[in-house]
């Protein structure tokens, strides 16, 4: 059987020092999304292939956030050459105009697919969500958010079993003289165990209105989004927005 005619590229292992960034890439990642890129690549490794042209003098076409990573965990200064490391690479062998269409395409989100909500609520419980680069707001987003509170309130059950669990454990060989004092015990604690899952009940339902307290805007293009942000003062890539502190930069501009 033969490989598939579409596989173009040749695997290759290659120092480091031999590659290099496209000066052109277009794609960014802010902190957040790279500490997530970095845990991931700490714990499974490199995950899909880091793409290189050789025609270009080895120009890296895919993989440069990962490349990125891999400098930090070896410690490489790109200057000296100091701690260079061999990785493993997709050789391709295109003119530049096709390198740069590859490197769009390979980056592109329109390109990719989307989550399917159903399927991603049933392995969640599964996994550590974190450890798959997800965040609480990326779950919140995907209407997933009652997972945290389902969490929330089954640790909550535990702590109460575990208190209702020590008022029933109490010895049933104390003296009949202290049979009284042990019932207006027992008495005390169920007013107090009630107490507590009332406030459990409210802290859990208030925790559930926080879960609802977002909204969502969006825009018929990447400028017009941009130009919202700029004019409220936020950086193009901002991701999310405070409620309080955007509603704080509407009076200042109104007040203008």
């Amino acid at each position: 059987m033969e490989l598939s005619k579409y596989f173009t590229g040749e695997v290759a292992t290659v120092r480091r020092s031999e590659i290099h960034f496209a000066s052109y890439n277009p794609r960014i990642i802010d902190e957040e999304n790279r500490k997530n890129l970095k845990r991931g690549i700490k714990r499974y490794g490199i995950l899909g292939g880091i793409v290189v042209n050789k025609r270009t003098g080895m120009t890296i076409v895919g993989g440069h956030q990962k490349v990125h990573i891999l400098d930090d965990l070896h410690k490489y200064n790109p200057q000296t050459k100091e701690n260079d490391y061999w990785l493993r690479v997709e050789l391709v062998d295109v003119d530049e105009k096709t390198e740069m269409e590859e490197n769009v395409l390979l980056n592109n989100p329109n390109a990719q697919g989307r989550w399917d909500r159903d399927k991603l609520a049933k392995i969640i419980p599964d996994i550590e969500y974190k450890d798959a680069g997800l965040s609480e707001a990326d779950l919140s987003l995907l209407g997933l958010d009652y997972m945290f509170k389902t969490e929330e309130q089954s640790d909550l059950t535990e702590s109460l079993g575990d208190l209702m669990k020590e008022v029933n454990d109490e010895k049933e060989t104390e003296k009949a003289k202290r049979e009284a004092e042990k019932q207006a015990e027992r008495a005390a604690k169920v007013a107090h165990m009630k107490e507590v899952k009332a406030q459990v009940k409210q802290a859990s339902e208030k925790s559930a209105g926080d879960m609802e307290a977002y909204v969502m805007l969006s825009f018929d293009n990447i400028e017009s989004k941009n130009r919202f942000l700029q004019r409220f003062g936020y950086e193009p890539d901002k991701k999310f927005v405070k409620g309080e502190d955007f509603d704080m930069r509407c009076e200042v501009i109104n007040e203008e």
